[in-house]
């Protein structure tokens, strides 16, 4: 993957996270603190996240094929990371446990890494049938 290819896709993630992030905001509103209104200065919190959230996903860029060890390697630091910027970011509500609501922000956040991530897999996944395909009927076209 060249490093082009690499800043298109954690620009595709950004929004994807931005969706998400929002979404899962939304929920845990609901459920923690469902009489506390929104400014629409708290609505910029979402994209600094998403925008956390994408920096520490350079960890993961590399130049040439990594082995799955590799992969496994940087992908679980980069998961850490991600759980770092967000559980220090996000304060929890007043009346409450603090430390409850950092667990279910740990696995709201796991949530949403693996959902965000099955998203692009799936993506690429299906760019590479459409290539296979194309390959498959040019190799047709000149036999």
């Amino acid at each position: 993957m060249t490093f082009k290819e690499f800043l298109i896709s954690r620009v595709q993630l950004f929004f994807f996270l931005v969706t998400l992030i929002f979404a899962v905001s939304m929920i845990l509103g609901l459920i923690f603190t469902p009489e506390q209104e929104l400014h629409y200065y708290q609505l910029i919190g979402p994209f600094l996240i998403a925008a956390l959230c994408v920096l520490t996903t350079f960890v993961s860029y590399f130049r040439k094929e990594p082995s799955v060890w590799q992969l496994v390697l940087r992908h679980s630091i980069q998961l850490i990371l991600i759980e770092l910027v967000v559980v220090t970011q996000i304060t929890p509500p007043v009346d409450g446990n603090p430390m409850v609501f950092r667990i279910i922000l740990g696995a709201v956040v796991f949530a949403v890494y693996l959902l965000a991530s099955l998203m692009l897999w799936l993506q690429k996944y299906i760019q590479s049938k459409k290539l296979t395909e194309q390959l498959k009927k040019l190799q047709q076209s000149n036999s």
